[in-house]
C-alpha cells in the first residue's frame, strides 16, 4: 500500500517542477535502532505553514499516528520484523516541491544462544580447539566474540566486513596448548553486539566450562617376584612418575582379575601403592597395575607363578650293578603346576637338562663309577635361584684286583728299619687280603724291624664274593757296607790328634812352670824390700839412754 503512494508522490513531484522556497522536512531520530519485533517512535517535522498538515511518513511497517502538532507528526511503529527497512518523511506544501527525508531503520537481534562447545579433558602438551557458536544474531557486522580464560581475554574475533542485515550464526575457534597452570581455569565465550553510538551495547555469555588438564607421560612400573613358592610371603609394588595432578591419580592393582585395592600414596608428581599377593592356589597369574588420571590410563602387566616344589625324585634302575651292565637314570618332579626345569648331573658335568618330564639317561657301569654320585635338581624356572635336589650313589660290584697302585710287586727294605707289608686290593665289595711267606701268614698291617730273614717272596691273595686275585711280592733287604777309606784314615787322624795333645800338654806345663817361677821371684823381691825398709828404720831410731 505504501509503495504505490510513494510512486504517486514521485510522479507528482515531476509534474510540479521546482518551486523556490520549498519547505524542509526532518526525520528523528536520524539513525533509529530497534530490536527485532519491537516498536519505535518516528517524528516527521517540516517548515510548511499551512492550515492543514501536508506531511506524512511512508514505510512498509505498521504505524499509527499517536501525536501531532504544528509542523510535526509522531508515528508509532510496532511489531518491527523487517530487516533494515527504509523510512521516508515528506511534506507536500502547496505551491512547492514535495520534500522527502529518508533514513534506514537498523533492526538488531540479540544472540539466540551463545554456546561454548564442551571442553574435553586435555592432555598436557597436546593442542586443542576452543569452539564458540553464536546463534541467530543480527547484524553480524556489529558482533565481536571473545573467548576468556580465568576472566582474561584469550582470543577475540570481529565480523565488520560481514554483509547483510538479517540474522546469521557464527563460529569462533581458537587453538590452545594447555599447561599445568590451566588446570581448573574457567573458560567462557562472550558475544558483544555493539550498536553504539546510536544503539545499545549488548553482551551475552555462554555457560562457563572448566579446563581439566592431565599428564601421564609414561607407563607405570610394576615390581613383583616372577616366581613365588607356596607358603612364602610376596608383595607387589606399582607406581608412576610425572603424573598430573597426582592428587587425582587412580591406581588399580589386580591379581588374576581380583582387585587388591592397595592404599595410594603420592609425593610430588609421583604416585605408588603396595599390596601383598594373596594367591589362592598354585598356578600362573596375571598381575596388572593400571594408573589413571582424568581420561588417561596406562597399564603394566607381569606374570607371576605360584608353585609347589617338593624334593625331586631320582631313580636308578640298579643302584648296585655289575661292571659292564647298563643303568638307567630318571629325574622327575611333582611340581605344581608341572613345569619344573630339571637337571641331571654328576660332580663333573651335566648329563641332561630340560623341562619335565626329563627323558631317561642310559650309561654303562664301569669299575670307576663305583661310588659315583648323581644329583637330580629341580627349579621352577630357568632364572630362579630356588633349587631343590636329590642325590644318589651308584654301586658297581666287581671282582678283586691287585696291582702296583695298592700292592707293589717289588720292595727294597733297609735292614734295621721299621716296615709293613701293606697290600690293598681293588674290588667291590672290598676284598679281604692275606699274604703268606713260606706257607706262614704274614701281617699286612703290623710294622716289623727288618732283618735278613724278611727277604724273599710273599704271596698275597685278595678275594670277595665275585672272585679272587693273587700277586707275588718280592722283598729285598739291604745291609750297610764297611767304609774302607774311613778305616785307613782313622788311625792317622787319631795319631795326629794324640801328637797334638801331647805337644799342647808340654807347652802348657812349661808355661805354668814359668808363671810359677815368676810369681816366686816377685814375692822374694817384695819380701826383701820390706826387710830393707825395716832395717833402715831401726838404724835411725834414738838411743833412750842419751836422752836422759
Amino acid at each position: 500500500m505504501a509503495q504505490p503512494r510513494l510512486l504517486l508522490l514521485a510522479a507528482w513531484l515531476a509534474l510540479a517542477g521546482s518551486v523556490q522556497g520549498s519547505s524542509q522536512v526532518h526525520v528523528s531520530p536520524e539513525a533509529p535502532v530497534v530490536e527485532h519485533g519491537g516498536s519505535l517512535w518516528i517524528n516527521c517535522s517540516h517548515t510548511c505553514n499551512y492550515s492543514s498538515d501536508p506531511g506524512g511518513l511512508e514505510t512498509p511497517l505498521t504505524k499509527s499516528i499517536e501525536e501531532r502538532g504544528p509542523g510535526w507528526t509522531a508515528f508509532h511503529l510496532t511489531n518491527i520484523t523487517q530487516w533494515n527497512p527504509t523510512l521516508q518523511c515528506y511534506v507536500a506544501c502547496p505551491g512547492e516541491n514535495v520534500t522527502i527525508a529518508s533514513t534506514n531503520l537498523s533492526v538488531y537481534r540479540v544472540p539466540e544462544r551463545v554456546v561454548l562447545e564442551p571442553l574435553p579433558a586435555m592432555e598436557l602438551g597436546r593442542a586443542y580447539n576452543l569452539t564458540c557458536r553464536v546463534l541467530n544474531v543480527a547484524p553480524v557486522r556489529h558482533l565481536s566474540v571473545t573467548l576468556l580464560r580465568g576472566g582474561r581475554a584469550l582470543h577475540t574475533e570481529t565480523f565488520r566486513t560481514r554483509p547483510g542485515n538479517e540474522p546469521d550464526s557464527v563460529t569462533v575457534t581458537h587453538e590452545i596448548s594447555p599447561g599445568r597452570w590451566d588446570h581448573g581455569q574457567q573458560v567462557t565465550c562472550q558475544a558483544s553486539l555493539d550498536l553504539a553510538p546510536r544503539g545499545p551495547r549488548l553482551q551475552s555469555n555462554s555457560s562457563a566450562a572448566e579446563l581439566r588438564v592431565y599428564a601421564l607421560p609414561a607407563a607405570p612400573w610394576l615390581e613383583a617376584p616372577p616366581h613365588v613358592e607356596e607358603g612364602a610371603e610376596a608383595s607387589a609394588r606399582c607406581g608412576v612418575a610425572g603424573i598430573f595432578p597426582a592428587a587425582e591419580a587412580r591406581l588399580s592393582l589386580t591379581l588374576g582379575g581380583e582387585r587388591l585395592d592397595p592404599p595410594l600414596s603420592t609425593s610430588g608428581d609421583a604416585a605408588s601403592a603396595q599390596a601383598p599377593l594373596p594367591f589362592p592356589a598354585p598356578g600362573e597369574y596375571e598381575l596388572n597395575c593400571t594408573v589413571a588420571v582424568g581420561p588417561l590410563s596406562r597399564s603394566a602387566v607381569r606374570r607371576v607363578l605360584l608353585y609347589r616344589l617338593p624334593q625331586p625324585l631320582l631313580e636308578i634302575s640298579e643302584t648296585q650293578t655289575l661292571a659292564g651292565s647298563n643303568v638307567t637314570l630318571t629325574c622327575h618332579s611333582a611340581m605344581e603346576p608341572p613345569r619344573a626345569l630339571l637337571t641331571l648331573r654328576d660332580p663333573v658335568r651335566v648329563l641332561a637338562s630340560g623341562t619335565e618330564p626329563l627323558g631317561h639317561v642310559w650309561l654303562t657301569a664301569r669299575k670307576q663309577d663305583n661310588g659315583r654320585e648323581f644329583t637330580c635338581e629341580a627349579r621352577p624356572a630357568p632364572d630362579s635361584t630356588n633349587v631343590k635336589s636329590t642325590a644318589s650313589r651308584l654301586s658297581v660290584v666287581y671282582g678283586p684286583r691287585l696291582d702296583d697302585s695298592g700292592c707293589p710287586g717289588n720292595r727294597t727294605w733297609a735292614a734295621g728299619t721299621e716296615q709293613t707289608l701293606s697290600c690293598a686290593a681293588l674290588g667291590n665289595p672290598p676284598p679281604d687280603v692275606a699274604c703268606t711267606k713260606d706257607g706262614r701268614q704274614v701281617s699286612t698291617t703290623a710294622p716289623r724291624r727288618v732283618g735278613s730273614e724278611d727277604a724273599g717272596t710273599y704271596v698275597c691273595e685278595a678275594k670277595n664274593t665275585l672272585g679272587r686275585a693273587r700277586r707275588e711280592v718280592t722283598v729285598h733287604v739291604e745291609h750297610p757296607k764297611p767304609n774302607y777309606l774311613l778305616l785307613v784314615l782313622l788311625p792317622a787322624v787319631l795319631g795326629i790328634a794324640l801328637a797334638l795333645a801331647a805337644a799342647y800338654g808340654l807347652h802348657y806345663r812349661a808355661h805354668k812352670i814359668r808363671t810359677y817361677r815368676l810369681k816366686q821371684q816377685q814375692q822374694q823381691q817384695q819380701q826383701q824390700a820390706e826387710e830393707v825398709k825395716l832395717n833402715g828404720a831401726a838404724e835411725n831410731a834414738p838411743d833412750p839412754e842419751s836422752s836422759v
